[in-house]
């Protein structure tokens, strides 16, 4: 029997022992594995965000180009001080499906492998984050928030004068100028600044320059007809453009509807998707995540003649605020109802809204590659005005004396009285 107990005793202890070099094991692999799908998802909910963006602001016969991880990205920091209904609200327009801290997490990942891409030499590749606070509310801002936004954005944080409306703006400017070589200019005015009542601004920026795999031959581009139809071909749809050409082999597919082609970039992970749909007019329905799997899906190398027109816009993504409003997302905006207090406890009075949201974006389609680059900036004002300013008076509705001076000189000039008014 004590044998035996003994035995039962012994295996026991192997059992518990190896149960806790197994589950050593899961985790020194969870950090990896988790990483991993932080990262997956943050990319799916890109996707997501991106084709509902282009699904809100398609308008017929309109250009549109802009970058949804730029949008997302700064959202992403405005929404790690969001609470309560503020922050359902935003998880649900913006496809946030983590937790908060792996969501931030997921973006820290996502943007350490978007910046490893420059080091490679073959393409450039920036995204940068920014903070812009006040420097009178800089005491009332969480320390928690400011690691937040540094620890997983690795954010920049400044302090300026917001009561300085020119100076604020031109600061702010010329960091996005900066993290966009040039390419995204006065992404805020004065206005954004003296709206946000010295509340901060936060803005991300990226840009993108690299060259294709097989670069295309300038001899062989020419003038050529664009028709801004899908199905109309009169000469009054039709715009001369630079269009260029090559034949080769290529990642190409079809689907109903569509044809598909990927062009790829020196720098092997990435590529540009071009989708070329046989009617364009409420395509926008057919732009979601699950048909960009399939279009990939159906893509196989072909012998293809391409042709594709240079092509090059600045572009200002109009109407954001009101299509994430539509999406769901409304106490963000709304003064008396948005709960910042992840940033701005609400309890100091200066609780914070997002006053306006601006995003900016630069494209060019060349024989050697592509340029890109964009902007978001994010305006958080506050609810309150920091020192209410007191309101004075002057009622001139007794005799008074008025003197015209030359203020050069202070000399007077004029001078009177006025005692009685002329009759009406």
């Amino acid at each position: 029997m004590i044998k035996m107990r003994t035995l039962l005793l012994a295996m026991l202890v192997l059992t518990v022992s190896f149960g806790c070099v197994c589950n050593k094991c899961k985790k020194d692999k969870n950090p990896v594995e988790k990483q991993e799908i932080e990262l997956t998802t943050v990319s799916e909910q890109n996707n997501a965000l991106a084709f509902k963006l282009y699904e809100m602001a398609d308008k017929p016969g309109k250009n549109m180009f802009y970058s949804p991880h730029s949008i997302s990205s700064a959202l992403s920091m405005v929404y790690g001080g969001a609470h309560k209904n503020t922050m359902e609200q935003m998880s649900k327009a913006l496809y946030f499906g983590l937790p908060q801290k792996e969501q931030h997490q997921g973006y820290l990942e996502l943007q350490k492998e978007l910046n490893r891409i420059t080091e490679g030499g073959k393409a450039e590749l920036n995204v940068a984050n920014a903070v812009f606070g006040s420097e009178s509310r800089k005491d009332l801002v969480q320390k928690d928030y400011v690691k937040l936004v540094r620890d997983f954005y690795l954010s920049d944080y400044y302090n300026l004068d917001f009561k300085d409306y020119s100076g604020t703006a031109k600061f702010i400017n010329r960091w996005v100028m900066d993290k966009t070589r040039d390419r995204i200019k006065d992404l805020v005015n004065e206005d954004h600044i003296r709206g946000s009542n010295e509340g901060m601004v936060l803005v991300n920026a990226i840009y993108f320059k690299g060259s294709w795999l097989n670069e295309f031959d300038p001899k062989m581009t020419i003038e050529d007809q664009f028709y801004v139809s899908s199905k109309k071909r009169g000469d009054e749809y039709s715009r001369p453009v630079e269009m260029m050409s090559a034949r080769a082999k290529y990642l190409y597919g079809t689907a109903p509807g569509v044809q598909l082609l990927e062009l790829p970039y020196a720098e092997k992970d990435l590529a540009m998707l071009f989708v070329l749909p046989d009617e364009i007019d409420g395509f926008a329905k057919q732009l979601n995540p699950a048909n960009l799997n399939k279009w990939q899906e159906s893509l196989s190398q072909r012998e293809v003649q391409l042709y594709i027109p240079k092509f090059k816009f600045d572009i200002t993504f109009e109407g954001l605020t009101d299509i994430l409003k539509a999406m769901g997302m409304t106490d963000a905006f709304d003064p008396l109802k948005s709960d910042f207090s992840g940033i701005i406890p609400n309890e100091t009075g200066r609780g914070l809204y997002i006053y306006d949201i601006i995003h900016k974006a630069f494209v060019e389609v060349s024989e050697e590659g592509t340029e890109a680059a964009a902007a978001t900036g994010i305006v958080v004002a506050t609810k309150m005005s920091m020192e209410p300013e007191q309101t004075i008076t002057f009622r001139a509705d007794k005799p008074f004396v008025y003197i015209l001076l030359h203020k050069p000189s202070n000399t007077v000039l004029f001078m009177g009285k006025m005692n009685e008014p002329p009759k009406a």
